[in-house]
């Protein structure tokens, strides 16, 4: 037979059958320069299907035709070592299957674990050590609150008021202002499908931040103990905390913004499953001013927060955090941002017309940092050059570079205004 021939009689690839060839497994003749699979070469070729079916590896399949093809595995010599290598080979299949078991068994009470929670019901709510924390953005006075459903714990349900005329409800467990996205570019994202397919590549360029500042934020743990109020904002485009609940403790607290409730239901369910030791409070929000009282925040998580207030607002998202933050607080976060990405950059302005142009330029992100912040540390990761063909970073033009840059910062003293010093 020809190649083409046994291709269509056995069902094998013709690369299969060359890639045999050429590590000497099958050594058909050659008449006019094209290989001949003779009856000895088509005995050979049964006999690799077959052993390819009790699982032999290649290697031991090219032992096993050399012996028969030193002796016709006559020699009692030969005989006994294929006699060994079939022992050897039970044996190996005999602790697969027992490692086999032990997976079957692991994975089952995980499917088990995954089904048991398939009905988890929503147990948290606005806690109420919490609502301290709140106030009215419009006056700055205390919010009444009317129609309540609560335990000790949580607000579940509730009306709240200013007797300046300011109103918001507490559903679901997540305060929902009257502040609601307008914009046409962007939606809820309750199930993460804007990152879900990042390339693997990308994910652990974020996993080399995340190290970045799970060092810097345990640090500054040490350093000030004491309980502190936590904010982080926009985690329709990324929530860093919701994966590293660890980095607070019981006697922290996290206040969550974000414009859509959908988004913020979907991580509170997340979170719930988890069982974060400390409280949070969901604020569904789109505005510059949710009803948080000044001067109550200790810590900012910025992911790409500054990044995405910039897809929509010509301003600096961190200054708009001023009237917040107490006069210690420090910030942490990551900026994203291209070097020579000029096709990006051309992507990003089509795809979200009236963002801002400033977005994505690291010169421009330490210029606004440092007009109202110290900054005291930060680094680049490094870049990636294919963020996929996804919703979240689908404007980045394969082949140009997009660096995440974590920082470390806090507020200049005082509230002082300096000028950014040039990079």
């Amino acid at each position: 037979m020809k190649i083409g021939q046994v291709v269509r009689q056995f069902g094998i690839p013709v690369n299969s059958l060359y890639f045999y060839i050429n590590n000497g497994l099958l050594v058909p003749p050659k008449h006019n320069n094209q290989y001949v699979f003779d009856e000895k070469t088509l005995e050979d070729l049964r006999w690799i299907q077959e052993l390819k079916a009790l699982e032999f590896p290649l290697k031991t399949i090219h032992r096993l035709l050399s012996l028969r093809r030193i002796s016709n595995l006559c020699a009692q010599e030969d005989r006994e070592e294929l006699r060994q290598i079939y022992l050897a080979h039970q044996e190996t299949l005999r602790q697969r299957e027992q490692t086999i078991a032990r997976a079957r068994q692991v994975l089952d009470q995980k499917l088990a674990a995954l089904d048991h929670n398939t009905g988890h019901q929503s147990n948290t709510g606005v806690p109420v050590d919490m609502l301290h924390l709140l106030c009215c953005p419009h006056c700055g006075g205390e919010l009444l609150l009317e129609h309540v459903s609560m335990s000790q714990k949580y607000v579940f349900e509730a009306h709240l008021r200013c007797p300046c005329g300011y109103q918001a409800d507490i559903r679901n467990g997540i305060l929902e202002t009257g502040n609601v996205n307008t914009s046409l570019y962007d939606k809820p994202d309750p199930t993460r499908e804007l990152y879900r397919d990042l390339p693997s590549m990308t994910l652990s360029l974020f996993e080399r931040s995340y190290h970045w500042l799970e060092e810097r934020i345990r640090a500054d743990k040490q350093q000030h103990p004491v309980g502190k109020v936590w904010l982080e904002s926009y985690v329709t485009a990324w929530f860093f905390l919701h994966n590293h609940l660890d980095l607070l403790g019981p006697e922290d607290c996290l206040i969550v913004v974000d414009k859509f409730p959908e988004t913020l239901l979907g991580y509170k369910d997340v979170i719930e499953r988890q069982g974060a030791p400390f409280p949070i409070l969901y604020i569904a929000d789109a505005g510059p001013t949710p009803p948080i009282r000044p001067h109550s925040i200790d810590r900012t998580m910025d992911f790409f927060g500054t990044n995405e207030h910039s897809f929509y607002h010509e301003n600096f998202y961190l200054e708009q955090l001023l009237p917040y933050l107490k006069e210690d607080c420090r910030l942490f976060g990551v900026y994203f941002f291209f070097r020579n990405g000029p096709k990006s950059m051309k992507q990003y302005l089509t795809s979200y017309p009236g963002s801002s142009p400033n977005n994505f330029h690291i010169q421009w992100f330490f210029q606004q940092l440092e007009r109202r912040f110290l900054l005291e540390e930060t680094d680049d990761c490094g870049f990636s050059l294919d963020s996929g063909d996804n919703l979240g970073l689908g404007f980045h033009v394969p082949g140009e570079e997009l660096h995440l840059q974590p920082y470390r910062s806090r507020l200049r003293p005082g509230g002082e205004t300096e000028r950014a010093t040039p990079l």
